[in-house]
């Protein structure tokens, strides 16, 4: 599963989890109810009360009982998008018992059970199911024991739709679309179960729904047959599956074809299909091309063929996650596969891309051979993450997805600086916490774990690892020490060992290098703590195991040598003598922030900058800002050498200055000096926006496109650029239809679309917020409707403050269209926008939980952009008496209120040296 969105590093601290908790329900009590669905056969039409006493046995909180083992499902649903009042179903659960029982322990979410029976061989028994916590563990109570042996569950049940989890309902009337999303435990709002993922079983589903309608699932239909205005469509039995991979979804569809032919791995064609809604069958063409091009380039990594007899990709309008590995069946937000040209731009093409082959990646690694439990849960998302990367990598170069990977390897070093961090494998002590397993520790560090090993191992060795892993799994359960077993015997050399420290120990290394020469011969000092920046909560103490690969130059020889820094200090040598220069993270593939010491980053500077590739560069730029923030390099030395990077041909390279530059105009300079901070802005960046100019050249990368946007930003808002406002103003204005009422969507590129209409707001006040307003209550495309919300959050007007907080708040947005554009907003806008949506949030937490549903645990990093120590406090405050009605928020609270802290410790440190700094200039 992926994250809904790439998130800004303003948020990063704050941003937790891939799909947000909702407010769990009450414990659901045992019902008597006559049968509102017809009841499975020989099984009564209500739970029936046991004639014996049932012993007493305590619920289990975390794990099922080992003991029951479901064997095979046989699901049916009724599922019509237009019955408001939910959903239907029946089960047939095949289990086996190792002792008798006369309770069943499993799992069932708010469903209210209408019929349930427990059949032993010619025997049936009347059973009664309670949900006893509101997790979703429900009890099967029987008036004797049964068992050992196979026994069969029949249950009956209804159930209302979720909100974004378990069986949802997206679009509106007449267009509705139900479609499920069971991860990480979700399936059990759906049906009773045993839902965790080492329960790995056949399910053969059955579905019942309108006849115009089409209805997809894990396996090939098999056979339908009409019933009236409904058809009950059978699909073939399932290879064995957890239940949070299970998916079924019913709607106005439409099927592209995409079958693949047979290659050298795969013998016969793959049915593969794009399942979109009816009439966009065309705006899927960048996706067929790139999901094609994707599987077979993730067929040659695993060396072997796809594992799943068929592949259909959903895209589901309203969809709340980006995507979700559905062995099969992967489901998307729509506009993730569906590309409209007009108002598409090449970086979400990027995105759109990394997606698909993360989901796709994970039809081998967590579907084929799955976790067997969610603190192993990394298993599944660091290795899709680092594998989406890379297949997108391997496919178009010019895509720059290495360099994105940068961006979110940086993501996690801020989480990571964190005293609150938690490690990659984490134990998990109740079940109301498991998605907070789904956050930027598992997704990102974790990929760039995976990816500093690969390099330190070679690439082939590490390759077969992962092959020697999924071949002795097929359809089973893994674990990571079985991954680290077999990545040590495909390396020979012990993996698990320096892998574990990083596993199991929050944090990130920093690396101090310095070099010595003596008697003509080179060496490279390194030592290693914690990287810790000034504020954070966490201790600096701690080692590593840490692969630490050297690139360095002598007498124009360039030379590398990987070493395991396994203690707090070592020297390695550099054979060829005394070097020209050194840079500690070759290829940026290392997992750690590198502290060079003031000479040997000075001789980076001078001599090594055009030998580094554009990944090396932005990592060595994240170190400097490192550490600059930690207190261990100078504030000047800090901005100088991140201002001789302004100028770097690579975006990704020129941009790693402006953060630091937005910080010390908003948070350390006083009123005096930032006319000076946005002079040195204006002279670092405009010459790059004069470069590119404000249009996209044909074949122009996305990258580029990116950056031309940031920069337009910065110079319109830091830099108070008076040109650069008062054209990105005029183009916006036309955009929104002012002053002549006609819209010019060709007036700006979408990748400018959203600061243009943002300037054009702050320039001409209400006529364009309405102007905006009206574009979003008649707009249906995602991406247009995005910019919108975004532009409008970002007013600095106070007449019009309310009503852009009204809006965030509105039914006509979805949850997600209410998050994406506030961290866009907390990334960019200025003080005053920032503190008065903390303003907004602490004095109405629960009406900012209200409507967020899928996010409501993002709720605290809302105020991720504040920077005051009293700011933390006032957050702390407000939120934590809300914790027990959203429990959800407790880990976001923990990370927002000290990244506060964090940036406050800076602002207190750095304002005299920021002072100084600019008062020269």
């Amino acid at each position: 599963m992926v994250r809904p969105v790439r998130p800004s590093l303003a948020l990063a601290a704050g941003l937790l989890v891939a799909c947000a908790s909702s407010r769990p329900p009450a414990a659901v009590p045992a019902t008597s109810a006559p049968a509102a669905a017809a009841a499975p056969a020989a099984a009564p039409a209500s739970p029936a009360s046991p004639t014996a006493a049932v012993p007493d046995e305590a619920p289990p909180l975390l794990q099922l009982p080992g003991d029951v083992h479901p064997v095979r499902y046989a699901l049916r649903l009724e599922l019509d998008p237009a019955r408001d009042a939910g959903f239907r179903g029946q089960v047939e659960i095949q289990v086996v018992l190792d002792r008798p029982r006369q309770t069943v322990w499993l799992h069932g979410n708010a469903l209210r059970v209408t019929a349930a029976a427990v059949v032993a061989g010619a025997e049936r028994l009347p059973a009664t199911w309670r949900q006893v916590t509101p997790s979703g563990v429900a009890r099967l109570d029987l008036p004797r024991a049964v068992g050992p042996g196979p026994v069969t569950l029949r249950l009956a049940w209804e159930a209302p739709w979720g909100g974004g989890r378990g069986a949802a309902r997206y679009g509106k009337a007449p267009e509705r679309f139900v479609a499920t999303q069971h991860e990480p435990v979700d399936a059990r709002r759906v049906f009773p179960g045993f839902d965790e993922p080492r329960f790995k079983t056949p399910f053969e589903v059955t579905v019942d729904a309108p006849a115009d309608l089409l209805v997809v699932s894990n396996a090939s239909e098999e056979g339908a047959e009409a019933a009236g205005s409904m058809r009950r469509v059978r699909f073939a039995a399932t290879d064995p599956l957890p239940t949070y991979l299970v998916f079924v979804a019913v709607g106005p569809f439409e099927t592209v074809d995409a079958t693949l032919p047979p290659n050298g791995l795969r013998k016969r064609p793959l049915p593969v299909r794009f399942v979109v809604p009816r009439g966009r069958g065309g705006d899927v063409a960048f996706a067929r091309e790139a999901g094609s091009a994707l599987l077979v380039e993730l067929e040659r990594y695993f060396g072997m063929p796809f594992p799943y007899p068929k592949l259909d990709q959903l895209a589901i309008p309203g969809f709340l996650v980006g995507g979700m590995e559905n062995a099969g069946a992967i489901a998307y937000r729509s506009e993730l596969l569906l590309r409209n040209a007009a108002t598409d731009g090449p970086l979400a093409r990027l995105g759109a891309a990394e997606v698909l082959a993360h989901e796709m990646a994970h039809q081998w690694f967590g579907d084929l051979v799955t976790p067997a439990w969610w603190t192993d849960i990394w298993l599944n998302e660091s290795f899709a993450t680092w594998m989406g990367i890379r297949a997108v990598q391997r496919w178009r170069p010019e895509l720059g997805a290495e360099l994105a990977f940068q961006e979110d390897a940086a993501l996690a070093f801020r989480v990571d600086a964190l005293g609150s961090t938690r490690a990659i494998r984490k134990p998990l002590d109740r079940m109301e916490d498991v998605e907070s397993q789904f956050d930027l520790v598992s997704y990102q560090k974790g990929a760039a774990v995976l990816a500093m090993f690969e390099r330190w191992l070679g690439e082939d060795r590490f390759q077969d690892g992962i092959r020697r892993y999924l071949a002795a799994r097929p359809h089973g359960t893994g674990s990571t020490s079985a991954l680290l077993a077999d990545l040590s015997i495909a390396s020979g050399r012990d993996v698990a060992g320096p892998l574990e420290t990083f596993l199991d120990r929050p944090g990130a290394p920093l690396v101090e290098a310095r070099t010595r020469c003596e008697a003509g011969r080179g060496r490279l000092l390194l030592s290693q703590s914690r990287s810790v920046p000034r504020g954070s909560a966490a201790a600096q103490d701690g080692t590593w195991q840490v692969p630490v690969c050297v690139r360095w130059s002598t007498a124009g020889r360039e030379d590398e040598r990987c070493v395991l820094l396994a203690a707090r200090e070592a020297s390695v040598d550099l054979p060829g003598g005394c070097p020209d220069w050194i840079f500690p993270n070759a290829g940026a593939a290392g997992y750690y922030r590198v502290a060079l010491s003031p000479e040997d980053l000075a001789r980076v500077r001078a001599r090594a900058l055009p030998r580094l590739s554009a990944p090396e560069r932005v990592a060595l730029a994240g170190s400097i800002r490192a550490a600059q923030q930690s207190g261990a390099l100078p504030y000047a030395d800090a901005l100088d050498a991140l201002g001789a990077l302004a100028g770097d041909p690579e975006p990704a390279v020129a941009a790693q200055g402006m953060a630091a530059l937005s910080f010390a105009h908003d948070r350390l300079v006083t009123d005096a000096l930032r006319p000076a901070v946005a002079a040195r802005m204006r002279a670092l960046y405009r010459p790059a926006l004069d470069r590119l100019g404000w249009n996209p050249r044909p074949g122009e990368p996305p990258q580029v496109r990116e950056h031309r946007a940031a920069l337009v930003a910065l110079l319109a808002r830091v830099g108070a650029d008076p040109a650069v406002r008062r054209e990105a103003a005029r183009r916006g204005a036309a955009w929104l239809g002012l002053p002549d009422g006609t819209l010019h969507a060709d007036a700006v590129s979408p990748d400018l679309a959203a600061v243009a209409a943002e300037q054009a707001i702050r320039a001409r006040g209400a006529p364009a917020f309405d102007a905006a307003a009206a574009r979003l209550a008649a707009s249906r495309d995602p991406q247009v409707r995005m910019r919108l919300v975004r532009a409008l959050a970002s007013t600095e007007d106070p007449a019009l403050d309310a009503r852009a907080l009204s809006l965030l708040r509105s039914d006509d947005l979805d949850p997600r269209e209410r998050i994406v554009p506030l961290r866009q907003v907390l990334a960019d806008a200025g003080p005053g926008v920032r503190d008065r949506l903390l303003d907004a949030l602490v004095s109405d937490v629960d009406g900012f939980a209200r409507g967020m549903g899928f996010f409501t645990a993002q709720v605290p990093a809302i105020a991720a952009g504040a920077c005051r120590a009293e700011d933390a406090d006032r957050l702390e405050a407000a939120v934590r008496p809300k914790l027990e009605a959203y429990p959800e928020m407790a880990v976001s609270l923990a990370r927002t209120a000290e990244s506060i802290r964090v940036c406050a410790a800076e602002r207190e440190a750095e304002r005299g040296p920021a002072a100084a700094y600019f008062g020269r200039r």
